[in-house]
């Protein structure tokens, strides 16, 4: 080692700096004169034979191990020594991730033993980990601290079939980890006792379900009868890994995945009136509704639904083609709903893309087919992103958030947006985003007010309304007869 006290210290920072992966004021190389390595400071001309930075430090795999379950076990290690533990074994064994991690588990396990202090390894697991006590807690990620207070390193033993080079271990502890990524926006557990019932789960209703899993939404109802076909994946969260199960099960992992403490209820059913009853049963159990539906008489159900159990819901759809879209949100009896909407901007609400065969066949002619038209998943995701944002704004609606300054920016019902100018729409004509600051233009999103129907038969009061048209007096009316 040198005695040159500033050429100590560098080397001393460039070796901190590697073990800690991040960037430092000096950098290690090899001086082909002195034919030995040295430190330089960051961004002066080095030797070009050697140059270690905190980059090189990445050349090890990492094994990460859930510190809650060993929290969970950590009585059961105390009195026998050992734990058996599993890991997903991911690119060639350059991570292992334990399996309580796993949602959806690599195609590769690796079997592995948890030793406590100086215990014989088990010599069937392909992986020896040793917790050996320390004298001083520390925040290092291999660092674990027992529910008794005591502080542990973590080390993986060398051992037969294993590469020369020891791997690093991390320890995750999942809640308040993904928390910290909140922090200052949400609060850390502010959307935990929330409940989302997510109706249709094509491009759009899945992006908003995974969205507001990241935002910490506690619980999920999932409601959707299709699979994940080939064809989906190009637009869809799912992949082809998951091709032929049904989506609210990749749904599910997808966001257990993201939100390992929700709770996810699936039912593969169809919005329809046979089931009717099932999805009424849901809604008492929701906050808010998501209905990303592809079809009128799903979204005239729900809302019927909504609107007589009180319960705010957000419709999503995208144009045909995506070269647009919309987003509706209904507050029962202070904002037109979806009746109300269909009765305004008939055009609106019809205009809807065809991404499957089924939807061509709804809507085709008599005398000619309608052609299967999916838009790009990329102009589907601002539709999907805003009715996420106006979701988690109806979700914070009786907390205290930062978020809610927003409210005055989103009180409109309907929101439009475009994605381009669409040839044979009336938006055909649009000018460039780049030229214009005060006409209507694609990229930009508009909300919308048209006042809600006073005579609406969901919302309103239709028979009131409809005496009143032929001069009777409703009280005189006999009463109607409820339709269950």
């Amino acid at each position: 080692m040198t005695t040159n006290p500033v050429q100590r210290q560098m080397i001393k920072e460039a070796m901190q700096a590697i073990a800690e992966r991040k960037p430092g004021r000096s950098k290690l190389v090899y001086d082909k004169a002195k034919r030995t390595i040295v430190a330089v400071a960051e961004g002066s001309y080095a030797p070009q034979a050697l140059n270690i930075t905190a980059d090189d430090a990445d050349m090890f795999s990492v094994v990460t191990l859930s510190a809650e379950w060993l929290r969970e076990r950590w009585q059961e290690l105390n009195k026998v020594g050992v734990l058996p533990v599993s890991f997903s074994s991911w690119d060639g064994g350059d991570a292992l991730t334990q399996s309580a991690l796993c949602v959806q588990p690599s195609s590769t396990i690796v079997e592995g033993s948890l030793l406590l202090g100086e215990q014989p390894s088990n010599k069937a697991a392909d992986l020896a980990i040793i917790l050996q006590p320390m004298d001083q807690a520390t925040t290092k990620p291999d660092v674990f601290l027992s529910p008794d207070g005591e502080a542990f390193r973590a080390q993986v033993l060398p051992g037969a079939g294993q590469s020369a080079a020891v791997p690093d271990i991390e320890f995750a502890d999942v809640e308040p980890q993904l928390a910290l990524r909140r922090v200052g926006i949400l609060e850390t557990t502010i959307l935990k006792d929330k409940t989302v019932l997510c109706i249709g789960l094509g491009t759009g209703g899945a992006f908003v379900a995974v969205e507001l899993a990241k935002c910490g939404v506690g619980r999920f109802l999932l409601v959707d009868r299709d699979r994940l076909s080939v064809g989906n994946v190009v637009r869809h969260p799912g992949g082809i890994s998951q091709v032929g199960r049904s989506k609210v099960n990749v749904l599910r992992d997808l966001i257990l995945d993201k939100n390992p403490k929700a709770h996810v209820e699936v039912h593969a059913i169809e919005a329809n009136f046979d089931n009717r009853d099932v999805i009424a049963g849901l809604l008492q159990a929701a906050d808010i509704v998501i209905c990303g539906t592809d079809n009128r008489q799903s979204k005239l159900l729900i809302n019927e639904l909504c609107v007589a159990a009180d319960i705010p819901a957000i419709y999503g759809g995208a144009f045909r083609r995506a070269y647009g879209g919309q987003v509706l949100r209904v507050r029962p009896r202070q904002s037109p709903c979806q009746q109300c909407f269909v009765a305004a901007l008939p055009d609106e609400a019809a205009d809807v893309e065809i991404s499957t065969a089924g939807d061509a066949g709804e809507v085709a002619y008599s005398d000619r087919l309608v052609a299967v038209e999916p838009g790009l998943s990329l102009d589907v995701l601002p539709i999907a992103n805003m009715l996420a944002k106006l979701a988690l704004l109806e979700l914070l609606a009786d907390k205290s958030s930062t978020l809610n300054t927003l409210r005055r920016d989103f009180d409109a019902p309907w929101y439009l947006w475009l994605n381009r100018p669409e040839p044979g729409t009336q938006y055909a004509s649009l000018p460039p985003l780049s030229e214009s600051s005060d006409e209507m233009t694609i990229n930009r999103w508009y909300g919308v007010y048209f006042d809600r129907d006073e005579a609406c038969p969901v919302c309103g009061d239709f028979v009131a309304s409809l005496a009143a048209s032929y001069g009777l007096d409703p009280a005189q009316l006999p009463a109607v007869a409820d339709r269950e």
